[in-house]
């Protein structure tokens, strides 16, 4: 690994991911049947943010974008389960995006500077929850957390569980429920394109 990617996997350190990994984006599956399920069964997210779908170019584009590229950053988030799902995980998915943004804005002084980052989850839901329309959206303004949001993967088809397995990770894991000391904990993840 080149002395700028473990220089970027260091920061995400820094930031609190749990873990990181460097992954060619040859490894990256794109699957339009995950961006499918954007819309059947219907997110209740859908078409409400520029970042989610039907307002991105979605796994033909993101296939585009890709081949722009040869290297991205994988990260994750563990989070115990009970949280992550549960109606208080918006500021899981908040630190998600942020810590996304910083990785993207981390790569770019760091020579990649055409670096992207992706995240779950909408941004609309994270950040404008209390507001009745995407700005950015409605083309009334920019958007009202443009340092912060990101689009989302799953509009894109990006396979997560397919990245997690590249990076030799779990995508979830349980304990024994007979056992009332260990947390039960799931992930959130992040994708940075970096060179």
């Amino acid at each position: 690994m080149n002395k700028r990617f473990k220089k970027l996997v260091k920061v995400a350190y820094d930031l609190g991911v749990s873990d990181a990994a460097i992954i060619p984006v040859n490894n990256i599956i794109v699957d339009n049947s995950l961006a499918d399920k954007c819309r059947e069964p219907r997110c209740p997210n859908y078409g409400l943010s520029k970042n989610c779908p039907p307002n991105t170019s979605g796994p033909l584009g993101f296939k585009k974008i890709l081949e722009t590229f040869r290297q991205s950053m994988l990260f994750k988030i563990d989070v115990p389960s009970d949280i992550l799902y549960s109606c208080e995980n918006r500021e899981v998915f908040q630190l998600l995006h942020e810590t996304a943004a910083k990785l993207e804005q981390t790569a770019v002084t760091l020579g990649f500077t055409n670096a992207q980052a992706y995240a779950g989850g909408s941004c609309k839901r994270i950040f404008c929850y209390n507001y009745y329309e995407c700005l950015a959206l409605s083309e009334k303004d920019k958007c009202r957390n443009f340092e912060h949001a990101r689009p989302s993967m799953s509009g894109f088809g990006i396979n997560v569980g397919k990245l997690f397995e590249t990076a030799g990770w779990t995508m979830t894991w349980k304990t024994d429920d007979n056992d009332s000391s260990t947390t039960k904990m799931g992930s959130v993840s992040g994708l940075v394109l970096i060179s």
